[in-house]
């Protein structure tokens, strides 16, 4: 489905004049059909760490704090405890918040294991780290849709653009937020769009088997645990 066909489904649930276009068309009902298709866009692809959405950037270490490159243009939010360092075999941990940073740089003791924080739209990472060491990370993007040719977008542009995310709950959005901007009652549309992307998220991806079941253990052996860090005594 494209942005034209989400907004001609919802002006069906609303009982509107279906639309032939929406970017260029200058109707005041399709123009709120638009602003609201946009909020839609971005609030769904916030409430969840979409699969759909879920990246990999990868980039290499300069030997400074300040790590060049290693924010992409598209990243929306990190999904944490995925940033290792592919050269050392290591995590690096974090993010540590401000006051942990400032109090390694003020220390006069240097961490064994790397740590990073977020600052200024580029990731930090204590204590420097060496050139060209390859390190990755997965993150969240923040394109929800997307042009007809493929490229990512934050935001609709075209009738012929394509949502990432699942096109009919989209469309249910649209509906109620639309009544909600008009003063209308939209109580039943947004019960029956927060069951569907409940049901959504729930359904999104995969997830490991859990059980409150006794622990059964493999035939095979497993692999020896070696901690990240060893301190001698």
């Amino acid at each position: 489905m494209t942005l034209l066909t989400v907004c001609q489904d919802a002006s069906v649930d609303l009982s509107l004049p279906v639309p032939d276009a929406v970017i260029s068309d200058t109707d005041p009902a399709v123009r709120l059909l638009l602003r609201t298709a946009q909020e839609e866009g971005r609030s769904l692809a916030g409430r969840h760490t979409w699969q759909a959405l879920t990246t990999e950037h990868t980039f290499t270490t300069v030997a400074a704090a300040e790590q060049t490159s290693s924010i992409p243009s598209d990243f929306d939010r990190l999904i944490i405890e995925t940033m290792f360092n592919r050269d050392r075999n290591r995590r690096v941990w974090g993010p540590i918040d401000s006051n942990e940073w400032q109090a390694y740089q003020a220390s006069l003791v240097t961490r064994v294991d790397p740590a990073f924080r977020i600052r200024g739209d580029t990731i930090l990472i204590t204590p420097t780290p060496d050139a060209s060491e390859t390190v990755a990370y997965e993150y969240v993007s923040k394109n929800w849709c997307e042009s007809s040719g493929g490229t990512g977008q934050a935001a609709w542009a075209a009738d012929t653009d394509t949502a990432k995310l699942n096109e009919s709950a989209m469309t249910l959005g649209v509906v109620w937020r639309w009544r909600k901007a008009k003063g209308l009652d939209f109580s039943a549309a947004e019960r029956d769009y927060e069951r569907i992307v409940a049901d959504l998220i729930l359904r999104d991806g995969s997830r490991p088997r859990l059980s409150c079941g006794p622990v059964i253990y493999e035939r095979s052996p497993v692999a020896p645990w070696v901690p990240d860090t060893l301190v001698g005594l």
